[in-house]
């Protein structure tokens, strides 16, 4: 009877372990919580997309975010297919081409992010970040005037993008046109006083950020 008893009492205070333990699967709404890590994204989107729940543009929504926190991690093939899904499952998807771009150009596929942000802005004319990515991808190519005429448009839409400013003045520096850039550099901390780069890149140009 002790022998019982004692054995008893050790199945009771294990019980909350096992409890705790099966409380604790991925959390689908973990998937769409801005507070969530991005392993809580990963593992919350994929139970959502594994749960049949979820269709067209809300299925679509489970993969364009599991792909941003893939992105996050680096892991940028898992992210461009995550973003192919919500692309096939919505196509008018003018979030999920600007964050493929986004992912393309990390690879180094300047091309094709271009092309997707070409995309992005047909379905999304007034959204500010497809002209300013594409500026971005023209910077790196070196077509300035390109990359000139996106972020002219991302501030015509949005005047304090510090991010658009500080790619103007990249692609006014490359065309030589070094007093724009001071003062698109200039503005881009004003908006952005955190912003590294463009402090660096004054301080590089020999004048006080």
């Amino acid at each position: 009877m002790r022998r019982f008893l004692m054995g008893f009492i050790m199945a009771l205070a294990a019980l909350p372990f096992c409890v705790r333990a099966q409380a604790e699967p991925p959390q689908i709404e973990w998937c769409d919580s801005p507070q969530a890590t991005d392993d809580q994204t990963i593992a919350g989107c994929t139970a959502a997309i594994q749960s049949g729940q979820f269709s067209g543009s809300g299925l679509a929504a489970e993969y364009r975010n599991r792909g941003m926190s893939y992105r996050n991690k680096g892991l940028f093939d898992q992210a461009i297919a995550d973003y192919n899904q919500a692309i096939v499952l919505k196509p008018n998807f003018a979030d999920a081409y600007d964050d493929r771009g986004r992912a393309y150009g990390d690879k180094g596929l300047l091309d094709l992010a271009i092309a997707d942000y070409t995309q992005a802005i047909t379905l999304a004319p007034g959204s500010v970040y497809p002209y300013n990515n594409r500026g971005n991808a023209y910077d790196r190519k070196g077509l300035y005037d390109q990359a000139i005429a996106d972020e002219t448009r991302a501030l015509a839409l949005q005047p304090d993008y510090a991010n658009s400013h500080r790619n103007l003045a990249v692609a006014y520096e490359g065309k030589g046109l070094r007093d724009k850039a001071i003062a698109e550099y200039r503005a881009a901390l004003a908006y952005d006083p955190s912003m590294t780069f463009a402090r660096q890149a004054l301080i590089r140009l020999g004048v006080t950020p």
